[in-house]
């Protein structure tokens, strides 16, 4: 990930919408903010864009649920799937999903980890059967909150880039 990083810098530094949507889709929302703004970019320029992403991301996911929960196959498969939800409310996933509640949605959509994210707060707030505009709400927030967290840990690389390279 890091040729790749330093390639997009090399070469399509000054065009932002080549290298960083590919980048945020593709690496993820950590790489892709951190990257720009090792590169230079402002926050202020960043977080729109990123929340703007995540935003769009939503209804996407809202379509793709609506088009594979109304195929057929899933709706044979409904009757069965009610019997093993029965089963399955006693499993301690299940009970620890539940435990989390709605800050879970914006906890597991802040994490800047590998799977979590909008799509997987999109699949916790289903599993909870959350209302439409509710998981709109909690899914931008997260995304605002773990930008926040990754500018952070933006500014601290770079302030440590800073005293390393100023030390030699």
């Amino acid at each position: 990930m890091t040729e790749l990083i330093l390639f997009l810098k090399d070469n399509l530094a000054e065009h932002f919408v080549i290298y960083f949507i590919p980048l945020y889709y593709l690496g993820g929302r950590p790489i892709a903010l951190i990257s720009a703004q090792l590169i230079g970019h402002k926050i202020s320029f960043l977080l729109p864009v990123a929340v703007l992403l995540d935003t769009l991301q939503i209804p996407i996911f809202y379509h793709l649920y609506g088009s594979i929960s109304n195929s057929a196959l899933i709706r044979k498969l409904s009757a069965r799937r009610k019997q093993k939800e029965a089963k399955r409310q006693k499993t301690p996933l299940f009970q620890w999903v539940h435990a989390l509640g709605i800050p879970g949605v914006i906890v597991i959509t802040i994490l800047p980890l590998k799977g979590c994210g909008i799509l997987s707060g999109f699949i916790l707030s289903k599993l909870l059967q959350l209302p439409k505009t509710r998981v709109y709400l909690l899914l931008i927030l997260g995304s605002i909150i773990g930008c926040g967290i990754l500018f952070g840990l933006g500014g601290i690389l770079l302030k440590s880039w800073e005293l390393l390279t100023n030390k030699f």
